[in-house]
């Protein structure tokens, strides 16, 4: 399995939520890379949210799943949360569709170049 995912930080420095897009595999080898990537830009400037296009995720294991939703829910407890939007067919299976996180919404997604 190929290990490389790309994460762009689509934020603009006015925006009061990040914005990510996840191209590749989001899997154990991966993901610290997103958690890094989180607290990067949440770090001083505010923010307490954070909006994920998965639509190019390709790979997506249940720990990473599993990851997303702690993320989630470590930003809920600051008031904030995690939002997947475009869902892929690897990310269609995130834990919100056992009601536990919000699945991704596709029609939410409006990235920017």
């Amino acid at each position: 399995m190929c290990s490389r995912l790309v994460i762009r930080d689509l934020s603009a420095a006015q925006d009061r939520t990040a914005r990510l897009r996840l191209s590749g595999e989001l899997h154990r080898d991966t993901v610290q890379g997103l958690c890094d990537q989180v607290v990067m830009v949440l770090s001083g400037g505010g923010r307490r949210s954070v909006v994920v296009d998965v639509s190019s995720v390709t790979w997506c294991d249940n720990a990473s799943l599993f990851t997303l939703l702690g993320i989630h829910r470590a930003l809920q407890s600051t008031g904030g949360g995690l939002r997947l939007v475009a869902g892929s067919r690897p990310t269609d299976r995130t834990p919100g569709t056992h009601g536990e996180a919000p699945a991704p919404d596709r029609r939410a997604a409006r990235p920017r170049p």
